[in-house]
């Protein structure tokens, strides 16, 4: 009757959780409460399934998965364990004092023996052979409307625990660390779909589990490797850390994070924009960790990199401070905040803090002396030595009294080279208080006055001052040969679904802070602005590497890589950020971040901060310790707990020929 009640019920998933029982068996539960149970076990069992690592999983249940009609409802569930240590039993003292009578007892020619029990008689080393197992509770898989779900802790328990305890493996260990609840899919799904994917992105395998560094046993041969799959949908408008000593695998995790989001773009034939402020040139250029290939070898086309000097295969990261110059003026002021001689120059203090905003009104006279500031502002990048586009010209308007007054043979309205506008403007400068607008309100304000003191190096009073020198120094952020707006240019590649490299190795080392921050701000403010108008945001995915060097921990809430932290996510910016001191990181950052990649972390304190977030503390001596290459420690959001996982090597001739049956398709 069982066997048909079964065959009608069909077969409950949760036996599929133990694996094959009799040989996964290791042991029995004698002790537990909400959050933690008490394993005992024995050397034999421990034998039988490879060992039992340190922060591996185990399972367990009362249930006979061969009466599953019989059970009674309070057992119907699987307790999901992770070992944290050795614990304790009664008879502890007892089995020592055994052992170390047993060692007193050796003779010279006993070191070694010759029989399995050690020179043990059979029962007592039986009886030494057993020990205890010290475990948190992750969590109860049980059934619901047929469905296999897991909560995130212990409903119940009873004091006459009934439960056996097995060490899943193969394909029972794979259904426990890649299981997602249903609510869970469904959720990640209508996201998915909202994002343009025709269903479920298809999950991708980051890595295998891993317990230990020491994997002698546990990964050696006939253990099957059990893959570690992740939704390319958790990192959708998420916030991701990648943590962890250098060396130690950041950057091909980066790596195989932004192929997993590319080729779930490329399957489902939508865009997803990425971004990587990549400061030190691994992720643009090839190097012999990736069988000297690179993300940009890999998608070819699909793949733009910039760079702040010239270089072939590489656009432009800077500005061209003559046809930009408000962003010009804008960058000279972030770059100059530190320099000590800005306060102390009066004309040098009024040209910083002045804007060259172009006004909407272009008939206004507001407009006409914006177009005047302009040009001396231009004329003072000339006298800098920023270097100038070819046959360039400066345009402004002054009136026949003005013109008459300076050079009558000059028509300002139709151009001028930048030296016959520099002698203009010295000329101007001359006979400043002479010059009238059309209504009789003096021509040249306190503004453009300072200006023309910069261009001339002269204070109102004919003292001597720097001038336009001060600003020589910021000359290598600009480009007399880029065109347009870098920042927009770049954010529209983000919208044709790029992947963007900003290679932030090259150039004056300020230039990352500054750019950065800069392009970040424009991608925010565009994808809010796209939000706040009612229309659905493109999805884009902003990577930082060596975030420490970029985001501050004593960062503004209202700054900009907080703000892309906390509030980017309902524009549906994804932000994932590789560091190897996490303290450093904005604490509003670290606590709004869902996704987690962790490796080597070799400070106590780094560990401590690490340790208040999920169940990281559990972790806390194998982070230390263990400095494997691609040994991670990942919890996604998917996922309600920490994998520990041997991170897959980035392949790019595997990938290349991936998009290739695509393409072909």
């Amino acid at each position: 009757m069982a066997i048909i009640a079964d065959q009608i019920l069909g077969k409950s998933e949760l036996i599929d959780l133990l694996g094959d029982y009799n040989t996964n068996h290791i042991g029995y539960v004698y002790a537990m409460n909400f959050t933690e149970a008490s394993v005992l076990t024995n050397d034999a069992w421990k034998e039988k399934v490879a060992g039992i690592p340190h922060n591996s999983f185990l399972v367990a249940a009362s249930f006979d998965p061969n009466k599953m009609s019989e059970v009674h409802r309070f057992d119907k569930e699987v307790i999901l364990l992770r070992v944290l240590g050795p614990s304790s039993l009664p008879s502890d003292a007892e089995l020592l004092k055994a052992r170390i009578e047993h060692n007193q007892r050796r003779t010279s020619d006993e070191v070694f023996t010759n029989d399995s029990f050690d020179g043990l008689d059979p029962l007592t080393h039986g009886e030494l052979q057993y020990g205890a197992l010290r475990c948190r509770i992750l969590g109860t898989f049980y059934e619901d409307q047929n469905e296999l779900r897991l909560g995130s802790d212990l409903e119940n328990y009873m004091s006459s625990t009934r439960l056996r305890v097995f060490k899943p493996r193969g394909d029972a260990l794979s259904k426990i660390i890649n299981h997602i609840n249903p609510e869970v899919k469904n959720k990640a799904l209508d996201e998915a779909k909202k994002s343009g994917f025709k269903g479920l992105p298809t999950p991708i395998e980051i890595g295998t589990v891993r317990y230990t560094s020491t994997a002698r046993l546990h990964r050696g041969v006939g253990e099957p490797l059990v893959p570690v799959m992740i939704q390319p949908s958790d990192f959708l408008g998420r916030r991701t850390a990648v943590l962890g000593m250098t060396r130690t695998g950041k950057s091909n995790t980066v790596k195989s994070t932004v192929a997993a989001v590319a080729m779930s773009a490329i399957e489902d034939n939508i865009n997803v924009g990425q971004i990587i402020f990549d400061v030190n040139g691994e992720y643009a250029n090839a190097n012999h960790q990736d069988d000297n290939s690179s993300i940009a070898d890999v998608f070819g086309n699909q793949c733009i990199r910039y760079r702040a000097v010239d270089t072939d295969g590489f656009e432009d990261l800077r500005t061209n401070f003559y046809e930009e110059c408000a962003i010009g003026l804008g960058l000279l002021v972030s770059l100059s905040q530190s320099d000590p001689y800005i306060g102390s120059s009066t004309d040098l203090k009024n040209f910083m803090e002045s804007s060259l905003e172009e006004p909407e009104d272009r008939f206004s006279s507001e407009h006409k002396r914006w177009a005047v500031a302009k040009a001396i502002f231009q004329c003072i990048l000339y006298r800098a030595t920023f270097e100038s586009p070819k046959d360039f010209k400066v345009y402004f308007e002054a009136n026949k009294d003005i013109k008459a007054l300076i050079d009558s043979s000059l028509e300002p309205k139709n151009g001028l080279t930048l030296e016959q506008a520099c002698d203009w403007f010295l000329k101007a400068r001359d006979c400043k208080e002479q010059l009238k607008s059309s209504s009789g309100k003096p021509w040249i304000d306190d503004t453009m006055s300072s200006y023309l003191n910069m261009l001339a190096k002269k204070s109102s009073g004919g003292q001597n001052i720097r001038g336009y020198s001060a600003l020589n120094q910021y000359k290598t952020y600009h480009s007399a040969k880029r065109k347009g707006v870098v920042e927009k240019e770049i954010y529209q590649h983000l919208l044709n679904g790029k992947i963007v490299i900003l290679d932030l190795s090259s150039g004056p080392v300020s230039i990352r802070e500054v750019l950065s921050k800069r392009i970040a701000r424009y991608i925010f403010d565009n994808a809010l602005a796209t939000m706040n108008g009612g229309q659905v945001p493109q999805n884009i995915v902003i990577y930082v590497e060596e975030a420490h060097n970029l985001i501050g921990r004593k960062e503004e809430l209202t700054s900009t890589w907080p703000r892309i932290a906390k509030e980017g996510a309902k524009a549906k910016i994804a932000f994932v950020y590789a560091t190897q001191e996490p303290s450093s990181i904005h604490p509003n950052i670290l606590a709004n971040t869902e996704n987690w990649f962790v490796t080597h972390l070799n400070n106590e304190d780094e560990l401590r901060s690490l340790g208040k977030f999920y169940d990281f503390a559990d972790f806390h001596d194998s982070l230390k310790t263990a400095q494997d290459v691609g040994f991670a420690r990942i919890k996604t959001l998917s996922s309600p707990f920490v994998v520990p996982t041997q991170i897959n090597r980035f392949t790019p001739e595997k990938l290349k020929e991936k998009i290739s049956q695509y393409k072909g398709a």
